[in-house]
């Protein structure tokens, strides 16, 4: 079973929710500043990104401390 890194998902899920805040609040303001591509991969491209970065490049979990040492013993 595979083991989720949690600082990744913290991370993400929080990017997620402060980008989404931000481009409602500038999309509010004029409603044709952005394109729907634009928005849409500045919402979802970052959390890629902070997935890999923690999970195969650190391999570090800030809430789990045994997730380095469980990777290298799988």
């Amino acid at each position: 079973m595979r083991e989720w890194n949690i600082t990744a998902i913290v991370l993400g899920l929080t990017w997620v929710i402060a980008s989404y805040s931000v481009i409602r609040i500038i999309l509010a303001s004029s409603p044709g500043a952005f394109s729907v591509v634009f928005v849409v991969s500045i919402i979802i491209l970052p959390p890629i990104l902070i997935s890999t970065l923690f999970e195969n490049i650190l391999k570090y979990d800030f809430f789990n401390k045994d997730y380095k040492s469980d990777r290298k013993n799988k």
